[in-house]
């Protein structure tokens, strides 16, 4: 309803009208008082036309649901200018029906006409007012039924008032009932009445007025006047067609039709009545009448046309409905005021007021259009209505969409995802609604899109589009206001696109009122208020935009690429919506810088090699030192041979104690593999890569240079490589700033943003780098100078690379010097590589080209000759004359380069003056202090050249520029030290500020600015270039800083020159210098420059030493207090870490030794040392100063003595340096190390009490750890130690004073004379005979005696021992224990023996005259004991004398073979089968190993021994000798007989049996038994032994091995699990155990010996063996076997695999528990089998199988779980179960849609929830909706319960 006001006519008469129009007067005004115009034929329609169009407008205004017609007579007779029909609700359920208002309006030119009472009462059918022929339309109209509202009559003119009310005809106002149409304001005086009839008028109209007397009279005329009918006019026009239909008139007589004149009794009421009027008015004449009927009289023009019935009489009632429906409207505004009241109190709702002209002449013009040239029965709606209003509002929409979409376009995946949150949102009952996304104005085109694929919106214009700017004003907002309450079908959704932020929604609630709940607005805008969330991304794009964006070109470090190339396959994961707004809509270009790579020049550059502590043994040493087997060490790590360490050990504590001894291998200079650089660079792609490369070198080797050119060489071969530089030392302070949470999910949110690699303003820069870190795609990272940085930046550095690392193809790079490297290998479980220096060669070939480079401009002709000269004299002069410590100067790079600088002076005076001899540098003498200071005159002298051109320059300028040299050198002293030192506040106390008292801050500032420029023009420093602008002042190189630090200690530390030097004065420099400086790993540079600058002259000691001494005293006492509790910690004090830096060390001893006592002196060294590990005495092999260090021991007490004897001899020979070492012979056996092991020995002997507690001399029992065994053992078989063999027996013999005690300790040890393996450094037997005479020369005879049969077995008998008989009893023994049956046996005298009868010796010990003969190989005699033993002892005694440990014949063997007395041995083999049979024969090769024999460290069977094939040969012999196929199945019992027999031994034992022998003994019971027999003794070895043994069989052995091994059968060994009772042959059962083979290497060599078996070892007939090793093995498997068969073979297996795959899969997941555990590992390993277009099927199955439930029990509940959900919660043993998980899941997206990804996601075991929060999903885009929930559907049936909306609003989003 409209807002109205009041107000009286002149008349008195209550006036209505809008107050909203008030505004409109001016212009209504201006219209009324224009100037008068010729007459307008027109006016009467145009006014009708603008009355049409207000109802229109403002009937939707008022929220109609309408049509509107005009010009229908046929509907609205006289009332036909406008039809207007509203739907109105009934009262009944749900009904509606139309009603109607008839308008008539007449448009006068002469507005000064009044309507009068003749107008209104002359009954004239064109009468413009005559109240009888619209009494007549009404009355047709309320006969057909209709709803009328009202009847209206309308003109701009008004009443002649008292006229009309004179003549019977009343006005009765009713202005002040609502109007929603009629309403034009106060200004045009408009009325509204009614009429009242007096009853003589009421008369006048029953009597006159009613359409059938009319009609009569009509048809009277016509006849009277022959005229003919006109259908189109009056009365006839209304009811020709009823006069025919109702037989009123007979069309073809022309005449009455006869039934009406005989008046039949089935005429209508209308005929009847028409009838009874005929009569009335003309009696009977009428029945006669002949009519003019026109041709279509009686016929319907058109089919919309109304039929009316013939007419009735009227009454009262007729009259009363006329007179309240009737409306008279008078006074309207004249056709032009109209337009203008249209324009401004209608249109200016809708449209903006510089728009309403225009659009009002539009709006009239297409309702006119409208309605031209439409048929009957047309009727304009609401919603065309409003169409027609709104089409400027629409065009404004659409324009701007098409603004938009120019911009950007989608394609039709997008549009369907953004269709269904729409709906989403449609479906709620909210009002407004909101779109939060990073792009308004993009997000806006995507919900176009999707809207015009809605049914509600698939009309044009059925929406709207603005900017939130066109509803900031208050008249914007209320024009939109009244937009938005138009009800009709459309044009109920707004969508506001906003720049910015979305706004409050309460702030536009006006906009959609509670009562127009069908209306919503949706705001699009960023951030602000969460709402529906939307992105725009790469794969929403159509494929136009997507080919723009791929096809940008932009600069990537420095080379010009595509985007496509730069971003893969998988654009659409790192493409985001600001990368897509930077490189389509942004005009300007992407740069993304390189690294910077000057340090590099590659005209100088050097090849370089790397070495990486690793060799093929090194694990088999690791697992000694851990003392376990290698298949125990794998079963804790790995280290693969590119150094990597594979954990399996999860406990920190168990890690670092397996990586003590990995560094204690990798400290100890043993063989290591030399590398090439171009190994280290990511740039061959079949070559297996090494994920993290640690290049450790000492200052000035070139690790910058080296990263530097791995750049350049990276970057050229792969320009789409992204190679991040990081200077370590440079972003120092951003990296203390890194703060790693408990999900590592900042991490790389820090690299993007803080490490500035590129630049903040490049969303596309940010996206690629943030996508390679998160896939580890085509990107390294190079962290240079880890060690130039604080711990505290050090650890947030390791953890950074380890959260890189996770990431295995992403390549790492750092450089550390070795102090760091320790720390870094094992926190990134990565060995390091070594630079290593240059070799004479490369030094003379950098020396040649540096000045080849610099010397360019000087030509002469034996130039080349002479650069070549000079650089060889140089080379080899610097190496000659170097310190021990120094030679590998010249080999470093950098101080290369420094004696490159400093004699290219001197050479190119040579050049010059043609010289190529070099005396000059004969004489030259260079150390390390001396060569750095050259470097420094060599600058002053440039420096001098350069500002000193002028030739003023005299005396005075001389002295200034010294002055001026000073200045610069001690700046840049100081900037070295605040480089070095991190902590400012220590800066200070080493430079503490030195302002003049007259010059001011500014002052200083401007002049350190003016000396930082001089120094960089000095050539040590430059201004760094970070971020692309100069930053601070660094050095060339760190050795420079480290240089001029360590000169400035020295100045306050040399003790020839203390006149000028307060260093030490202060007691805070003293603590700084022992507390940090000699003891941090950073300041290890300035320790060795320093060292190299110092002298050990003997001086008085200065004052202020003395108290640096006394400092150090202090600090190490204190520590020693401090650090009780940190054992890693405990030795690191100022004297342990100098130790390397001999000078250095020697000069802090003499500072303690001549300030302190020598008591004092003594207690602070040893506290200093007090857990220190003397071992480091042996790499530093300087046995002077060892010395030093042990003669603060000289009193000291058992602790230390043991300690030092521990760590420096007994530890390393059983642990890090023990015979099976490789580097054995490399750490000990050098001078140095010689020098050392004497020194320590002179400690022992003058301290051997003390070591009697370790020695324990009381012992008369041994074991191979025992110290006294140890060491003895090194000295008699380390034949480099031979000079001090007779020194450590003199030693032992002074403490060993028992002599029994002693005898069993040179027994024990010279039994272990095999001990060392391969690593044997004497002759055989050698060390025995020089332990021998070295005991003869000590005098110890009993103990010679005790080794007399040690003697006899190693033919050295005879050469210490003298036969001596008694007189009278054979019992007594001569000194060499012999009897004479002893001597008998040993000259071979059988009748001796003979007679000698039973009365053998006795056999209380085993040097028996068996043992005698034996070793004399006299086997006749043997023989003879035997038989006589045979015959007096039971048989029990005699088998324990042959098999049991001391027996007498055991121990004769075992001797036999530890001293490989090969006769021997075969001699008592022969002699037992002879006398005792063959049985007690097998007894003894089969019995037990004696616990005191230790030939090697471990061994089972001593067929495994290094001389184990002379051995088997012998025994085969021995047992084959009587030509019997027994001895054949001996020697397999022989081999099989040892159950805990391990694989390497195994293999050695089946290499050992020679060819002809070994197809004996698999023949004797055929290949089936002797098969079965191998794999039942150990499977697992067994099956790795195959390719040893097929190498060995014929064709036809290896294919009857084959059957054995994979066919089911009964007669063949097959196991049987208790499980699924279902039969596995061997090579099933092998696949499904755990290897301890895990690279394969033994499957390897089966299939590679296989050969064209291949297949029919593969493709049994139940090829389900092959899955099963896919499903239980590591996937190193498919690699390995995949080699070895033929493309069908390939194509084969995965035919099998793909169709059996999931059957088996559920049969191995209901295993055991450890076959179960490895399925759940291993799984993955068979999807490459079903990539490709085919197996569809196949591969649903298997993720049905994958998905399938279990039921589990744990403790007393039951679980039902899937394999995929175990999968997932498992341990990430190799730490890709992110990418793994990622190719399941794109392969299942591949091959069965994305529904099925969903399906696997939310499986019914709720693991889903578990995926959402792994990384995953964050890195691959799988999303879910926090609300979802797992649905309760099978596996991959078609499910749409994720895609549903329930009513608790669960959602899924998946993008």
């Amino acid at each position: 309803m409209w807002p109205t006001e009041t107000m009286k006519s002149s008349q008195g008469d209550v006036l209505t009208t809008d107050s909203t129009s008030m505004v409109t007067q001016p212009l209504a005004d201006s219209v009324r008082n224009k100037t008068k115009k010729v007459p307008d034929a027109t006016h009467g329609l145009k006014f009708e036309s603008k009355l049409l169009t207000s109802f229109c407008v403002r009937a939707l205004g008022a929220g109609y649901k309408f049509e509107v017609t005009k010009e229908r007579e046929d509907l609205g007779g006289k009332f036909d200018d406008v039809i207007f029909r509203y739907l109105v609700v009934d009262d009944e359920l749900e009904g509606k029906h139309w009603r109607y208002r008839y308008l008539q309006a007449k448009h006068k030119q002469h507005e000064s006409d009044k309507i009068d009472a003749i107008h209104l009462l002359d009954d004239n059918d064109k009468g413009d007012f005559s109240l009888p022929k619209y009494f007549r339309s009404f009355c047709k109209m309320r006969r057909r039924g209709e709803d009328i509202h009202d009847c209206i009559l309308c003109t701009n003119i008004g009443f002649d008032w008292n006229n009309v009310q004179e003549n019977g005809i009343e006005l009765v106002p009713i202005d002040a009932q609502p109007e929603d149409i009629l309403q034009f304001g106060l200004q045009q005086k408009t009325l509204r009445y009614k009429l009242k009839f007096t009853e003589e008028v009421r008369r006048k109209a029953l009597n006159e007025w009613s359409d059938i007397v009319h009609l009569a009279k009509k048809l009277q005329s016509c006849e009277r006047d022959q005229k003919t009918t006109d259908t189109r006019t009056a009365v006839f026009s209304s009811y020709h067609v009823a006069l025919i239909k109702e037989r009123v008139i007979d069309f073809a007589t022309k005449r009455f039709h006869v039934d009406f004149v005989n008046d039949a009794e089935d005429l209508s009421n209308g005929a009847q009545q028409l009838r009874q009027t005929l009569n009335d008015l003309a009696e009977n004449d009428w029945k006669n009448w002949k009519f003019k009927l026109n041709n279509t009289f009686g016929k319907s023009q058109s089919a919309a046309e109304i039929e009316n019935s013939l007419p009735l009489k009227i009454s009262e009632e007729d009259i009363n409905a006329f007179l309240d429906k009737f409306v008279f409207v008078v006074n309207m505004p004249n056709e032009e005021q109209f337009e203008a009241i249209l324009q401004t109190q209608d249109v200016s709702k809708y449209y903006p007021r510089e728009e309403c002209e225009q659009q009002t002449i539009r709006l009239l013009h297409e309702m006119s259009t409208k309605f031209s040239n439409k048929e009957m029965g047309y009727w304009l709606t609401s919603e065309e209505g409003k169409t027609i209003l709104l089409a400027g509002v629409t065009t404004a929409s659409q324009h701007y969409q098409e603004e938009l979409d120019n911009d950007v376009r989608f394609n039709e995946v997008a549009s369907a995802k953004m269709a269904v949150k729409l709906r989403a949102l449609q479906a709620n009952n909210k009002r407004i609604e909101r779109i939060t996304t990073p792009a308004p104005k993009h997000t806006a085109v995507k919900v176009v899109s999707a809207i015009r694929k809605l049914p509600e919106y698939d009309r044009n214009g059925s929406f709207l589009m603005t900017k939130l700017g066109c509803l900031e004003d208050r008249d914007d907002r209320e024009r939109w206001k009244n937009i938005l309450k138009l009800k009709t079908d459309s044009h109920h959704l707004l969508i506001v696109v906003c720049e910015n932020e979305t706004p409050d929604p309460n702030d536009y609630a006006d906009l959609v009122p509670g009562e127009n709940m069908d209306n919503k607005v949706i705001f699009i805008g960023r951030n602000g208020i969460a709402g529906m969330m939307d992105d725009i991304t790469y794969e929403e794009l159509n494929e136009k935009f997507q080919n723009a964006v791929l096809e940008k070109a932009i600069t990537f470090q420095g080379t010009i690429l595509t985007v496509g190339e730069l971003v893969g396959n998988e654009p659409d994961k790192l493409i985001d919506y600001l990368s897509i707004e930077e490189l389509l809509f942004q005009k300007k270009d992407v740069n993304i810088p390189r690294a910077d790579a000057s340090e590099c020049e590659e005209s100088l550059y050097i090849k370089r090699q790397l070495t990486m502590s690793f060799h093929e043994s090194f694990e088999n040493k690791l697992a000694e030192r851990l003392k376990c087997t290698i298949d125990e060490l794998h079963e804790k790590c790995r280290i693969t041979p590119q150094g990597e360490i594979k954990w399996f050990v999860k406990k920190q504590q168990d890690r670092e104690s397996i990586w003590k001894e990995i560094k204690n291998l990798t400290d100890e200079r043993m063989s290591s593999n030399v590398i090439d650089e171009s190994q280290l660079l990511c740039l061959d792609e079949g070559r297996e890569q090494i994920p993290i490369v640690i290049i450790s070198g000492v200052a000035g080797t070139g690790k910058s240079t080296i990263l530097s050119n791995y750049y350049t060489e990276m970057k050229r071969v792969k320009p789409d490589y992204w190679i991040i530089r990081i200077n370590l030392v440079e972003q120092q302070k951003v990296l203390l700033q890194l703060k790693i949470d408990s999900e590592d999910n900042n991490a790389v949110d820090f690299i993007v943003r803080q490490l500035h690699i590129v630049a903040n303003e490049s969303p596309f820069s940010r996206s690629l780098l943030r996508h390679r870190i998160e896939t580890g795609d085509r990107i390294a990272f190079m962290f240079d100078g880890f060690d130039e940085i604080s711990y505290r930046c050090q650890n947030n550095v390791i953890q950074l690379m380890k959260i890189l690392a996770r990431k295995k193809t992403i390549k790492l790079y750092v450089t550390t010097r070795p102090h760091m490297v320790d720390e870094l290998q094992f926190e990134l479980s990565q060995l390091a590589h070594h630079l290593q220096i240059l070799a004479e060669k490369d030094q003379i070939d950098y020396l040649v080209r540096y000045w080849q480079s610099n010397l360019q401009e000087i030509e002469t002709e034996n130039k080349s000759i002479i650069i070549q000269t000079f650089a060889e004299s140089l080379a080899h002069r610097v190496s000659q004359t170097l310190r021990d410590e120094e030679k590998s100067f010249i080999g470093v790079p950098l101080q290369c380069r420094i004696l490159a600088e400093c004699y290219q002076s001197e050479l190119e005076k040579q050049i010059r003056n043609n010289v190529a001899d070099c005396e000059t540098l004969v004489h030259q003498h260079f150390d390390l202090k001396s060569l750095y200071e050259r470097l420094l005159d060599t600058k002053r002298r440039i420096f001098r050249k350069e500002k000193a051109e002028s030739s003023s320059f005299n005396q005075i300028g001389s002295c200034a520029m010294d002055f001026l040299i000073d200045d610069i050198e001690s700046h840049l002293t100081k900037l070295a030290i605040e480089t070095l030192v991190v902590n400012s506040s220590n800066v200070d106390i080493l430079w503490p500020s030195r302002l003049p008292y007259f010059q001011s801050a500014s002052e200083k500032l401007e002049k350190e600015k003016k000396i930082t420029d001089l120094g960089v023009k000095y050539g040590l420093v430059l201004f760094s270039n970070h971020d692309g602008k100069p930053n601070k002042v660094q050095f060339l190189h760190r050795t420079y800083a480290e240089f001029l630090f360590a000169r400035y200690l020295h100045r306050g530390m040399d003790m020839n020159n203390f006149d000028n030097s307060h260093l030490l004065e202060d007691e805070p420099v003293r603590d700084l210098i022992v507390n940090e400086i000699l003891v941090e790993g950073n300041y290890h540079g300035v320790r060795v420059f320093l060292s190299s600058m110092l002298t050990t002259e003997h001086r008085r000691l200065p004052n202020q030493l003395q108290k640096l001494a006394r400092s150090l005293a202090e600090h190490i006492n204190q520590k020693q207090q401090r650090d009780q509790s940190i054992p890693s910690v405990r030795h690191t004090n100022a004297l342990t870490v100098t130790l390397q830096t001999q000078n250095l060390f020697c000069s802090l001893l003499d500072c303690l030794d001549g300030t302190l006592n020598e008591t004092e002196s003594k207690r602070v060294v040893r506290s200093a040392f007090q857990y220190f590990n003397f071992t480091i005495f042996l790499y530093l092999s300087n046995g002077q100063l060892f010395q030093r260090v042990l003669s603060y021991y000289d009193d000291a007490d058992a602790v230390d003595v043991v300690r030092i004897v521990n760590d420096l001899l007994y530890e390393p020979m059983i642990l890090e340096h023990s015979p099976y070492s490789p580097d054995y012979a490399k750490v000990w056996n050098t001078e140095g190390a010689k020098d050392v092991t004497e020194k320590a020995l002179e400690f022992m002997e003058k301290n051997g009490e003390n070591l009697k507690q370790v020695l324990k001399p009381e012992k008369s029992r041994f074991r191979p750890l025992h110290t006294s065994v140890t060491l003895l053992h090194f000295f008699i078989f380390n034949e480099y130690y031979n000079c001090l063999l007779s020194q450590f027996l003199r030693f032992l013999s002074s403490i060993y004073v028992d002599d029994h005690n002693f005898t069993e300790l040179i027994k024990f040890t010279l039994n272990m004379q095999d001990h060392n393996n391969d690593y044997w450094t004497f002759p055989s037997n050698n060390g025995i005979e020089k332990t021998l005479d070295i005991l003869r020369d000590l005098s110890r005879p009993r103990v010679i005696e005790g080794l007399c049969h040690l003697a006899l077995v190693t033919d050295l008998f005879e050469n210490y021992y003298q036969p001596f008989v008694p007189e009278d009893d054979d019992s007594l023994r001569d000194p060499a224990r012999m009897t004479r049956l002893h001597w008998a046996a040993f000259n071979g005298d059988v009748k001796a023996i003979e007679s000698i009868g039973d009365r053998t010796c006795s056999m209380d010990d085993n040097f028996t005259p068996f043992y005698v003969a034996a070793a004399r190989h006299h086997r006749e005699i043997c023989y003879k004991i035997l038989c006589l033993f045979k015959k007096s002892l039971t048989d029990d005694e005699l088998r324990r004398h042959v098999t049991k440990y001391n027996g007498f014949v055991h121990t004769a063997m075992w001797d036999a073979i530890c001293f490989h007395n090969l006769t021997m041995f075969h001699v008592i083999l022969e002699s037992i089968k002879q006398a005792l049979g063959r049985h007690y024969l097998m007894a003894m090769l089969q019995s037990e190993i004696p616990h005191n024999v230790l030939i090697t460290k471990e061994f089972h069977n001593f067929f495994s021994l290094k001389n184990g094939k002379e051995l088997f040969k012998i025994t085969a012999t021995a047992l084959l000798d009587d030509g019997t196929q027994e001895g054949y199945t001996n020697l397999n019992d022989l081999v099989f007989h040892k159950k805990d027999l391990k694989f390497h031994e195994a293999r050695i034992i089946l290499n050992n049996i020679e060819e002809e022998t070994f197809q004996r003994m698999v023949d004797v019971n055929g290949v089936k038994n002797w098969t079965k027999r191998f794999l039942d003794y150990n499977l697992y070895w067994g099956f790795r032994l195959l390719s040893t043994v097929i190498a060995r069989f014929t064709l036809n052995q290896r294919q009857e091995l084959i059957n054995i091994i994979t066919i089911h059968n009964n007669n063949i060994p097959t196991y049987q699990w208790n499980w699924n009772q279902n039969k596995v042959t061997n090579w099933g059962r092998w696949f499904e155990s755990e290897f301890t083979d895990r690279d394969f290497e033994s499957l390897d060599k089966l299939l590679k010996s296989l050969g064209n078996d291949i297949p029919k070892l593969i493709f049994n007939y139940n090829s389900n063996d092959a899955i099963k090793a896919l499903l239980c093995q590591n996937a190193k498997l498919v690699t390995v076997a995949s080699k070895h068969f033929s493309w069908l073979n390939y194509l084969k297996i995965k035919r099998r695999i793909m169709k059996n795959g999931p059957k088996v899969m559920n049969e191995l997941f209901t295993s055991p528990q450890t076959t179960q555990t490895r399925v759940v590992q291993n799984w993955i390993n068979i999807l490459p089998f079903y990539i490709g277009k085919k197996g569809e099927c196949h591969f649903r199955e298997l993720v049905d199988s994958i998905l399938s439930l279990h039921t589990e029990r744990h403790g007393t509940k039951t679980i039902r779980i899937s394999l995929w959900s175990k999968y997932v919660d498992n341990y990430d043993y190799d730490g890709n179960k992110v990418e793994k998980v990622h190719q399941f899941l794109k392969l299942v997206s591949d091959k069965l849609g994305k529904k099925a990804v969903r399906k696997v996601v939310l499986h019914k075991d709720c693991m889903g929830i578990h995926l959402v929060k792994t990384s995953v999903f964050s890195s691959r885009r799988y999303r879910l909706d926090a609300a979802t929930e797992p649905c309760n559907c099978q596996p991959m049936n078609d499910c749409w319960c994720w895609w549903s909306t329930t009513s608790r609003g669960r959602q899924v989003d998946t993008k």
